[in-house]
């Protein structure tokens, strides 16, 4: 934990986000003991992104916790609720259970999945983002979320059908800087993994236009994984 985040927990002591019961100010993770040891943990284990298929372009995902009890209502909270600070428990958490599942060494970059910029107006952060930079950090890679870009906007995908999310969000996303990924092999955070299917279409877009290989790393995952 650097010098301003313990200047920071100070000013703003941090509390548990899942039942935000005050802490320690020197406390990295911002759980408390009683919500650690009940939290909804996924299995340690890379899976597949598109559920009953085969292939894919994604490559694999990681995810933290089942979407479900008090994950699922911090997620939200994090997502709608103006949260943003719970960025930093779980890129935490996201780095510990990556560094479990996978190679580190074999990746090149971190990047998050875009939000439109009228949402991400509207909300006021893109909350995969957050979630991005500070993983950035925690595993040493540099962050290019720019390179991925959102060029429609598209209707929440919370709310339709597994077909309907695959007719919604395709040709959503644009590559930029093609030159500066080819080959390369990239993290792609998201907060929520569901169908897979906008994970799915950033990997396709990542694909074509060089990458090698793309690891989805997702705070919660609505499967039973």
């Amino acid at each position: 934990m650097g010098i301003l985040e313990r200047i920071a927990n100070t000013i703003y002591p941090p509390k548990c986000i899942f039942c935000r019961e005050s802490l320690g100010n020197d406390i990295a993770l911002h759980i408390c003991s009683a919500c650690y040891a009940k939290l909804p943990f996924s299995r340690e284990t890379l899976m597949p992104v598109l559920e009953n298929e085969t292939g894919g372009h994604c490559d694999g995902a990681v995810s933290v916790f089942q979407y479900t009890g008090m994950a699922k209502d911090s997620l939200i909270r994090f997502k709608f609720y103006n949260k943003p600070s719970y960025y930093r428990t779980f890129a935490r958490l996201l780095a510990c259970r990556l560094k479990k599942i996978i190679d580190i060494k074999q990746y090149n970059m971190v990047m998050s999945v875009p939000l439109h910029r009228q949402k991400e107006f509207a909300r006021g952060y893109n909350q995969a983002y957050l979630v991005s930079r500070a993983l950035s950090r925690e595993l040493h890679l540099p962050e290019c979320s720019g390179l991925l870009k959102r060029q429609k906007y598209t209707n929440s995908q919370s709310l339709l059908s597994r077909q309907n999310r695959q007719e919604n969000i395709k040709g959503a996303f644009l590559v930029k800087g093609q030159t500066r990924i080819k080959g390369k092999s990239i993290l792609l955070v998201d907060d929520i993994l569901t169908t897979g299917s906008t994970v799915e279409e950033c990997s396709k877009m990542l694909k074509q236009a060089g990458v090698t290989k793309v690891t989805a790393a997702v705070v919660a995952t609505g499967r039973k994984y």
